[in-house]
């Protein structure tokens, strides 16, 4: 695992459900999907900083609650009945959607460099290990006040052909990669929710801990290759998501 120590000890819950909460939260937001293989115990307490007592505690009630499964000689995989079937939406209308987002937003703390990709963007986009990306990040304001902290990885080829954008300007990556030839066709889109760590709390001015809206998108060329691997962190105190609900009418 690429990510910092998470201290758990420094938080007043008890240890293994700080560790119980944050997996549960990997298979509910789509970090490790269904049939995916997690961590090894050995390499949770690394993250976690905890005991092995405290991490197959953890794991033994989500295995227990269906989150996840063990295989004997082989690891700890997220169950394949542990996430519901997904809804479909049109993918113009997301397009749109970040079209408009984008419009109506100012783009500040822009970041572009090209890094080792960690091990879920490399399942995310199907690379091989060791594979570089170039890895973009940005704030997003609106009225003046941050809203979200946006993170993009993609892989070398595809940012080559999009190429680098005028300074002072920010147009969102799905409209990128249509300029540049790249028809996009599909995504898979997860929402969940998560906290704020010390770095997404200074890029959007909250304290760590304060609770975030989690979206996380790959999207997909006409020949099903992953393009694009996108971690959208909104402060939930400052975004509202609306949706218009109503049954179909009778012929």
């Amino acid at each position: 695992m690429n990510a910092a120590v998470h201290r758990v000890a420094d938080t007043p819950s008890p240890r293994y459900y700080q560790v119980y909460v944050t997996l549960r939260a990997w298979v509910r937001d789509g970090t490790y999907g269904p049939g995916a293989q997690i961590p090894t115990e050995a390499d949770l307490c690394r993250h976690f900083g905890v005991s092995r007592i405290t991490v197959r505690k953890a794991l033994a009630d989500l295995v227990r609650e269906g989150w996840l499964v063990r295989h004997p000689g082989r690891g700890t995989f997220v169950a394949l009945s542990a996430a519901r079937a997904p809804a479909f939406v049109d993918i113009r209308e997301a397009m749109m959607q970040v079209a408009d987002l984008g419009a109506v937003t100012e783009v500040i703390d822009a970041r572009v460099a090209e890094v080792v990709a960690d091990d879920e963007t490399l399942a995310a986009l199907d690379l091989e290990p060791g594979a570089r990306v170039q890895r973009g990040s940005h704030v997003r304001l609106f009225k003046g006040v941050p809203l979200a902290h946006v993170t993009t990885f993609v892989p070398l080829d595809i940012a080559a052909t999009v190429g680098r954008q005028p300074r002072g300007t920010h147009v969102p990556m799905f409209e990128l990669l249509e300029r540049s030839g790249i028809r996009v066709r599909e995504a898979d889109q997860w929402v969940g929710a998560t906290l704020a760590n010390i770095e997404t709390g200074r890029a959007l001015a909250i304290g760590i801990g304060a609770p975030l809206l989690k979206l996380t998108r790959i999207v997909y060329d006409v020949r099903r290759r992953p393009v694009e691997r996108v971690i959208a962190l909104y402060r939930a105190d400052a975004y509202q998501y609306r949706m218009h609900l109503s049954r179909p009418r009778s012929p």
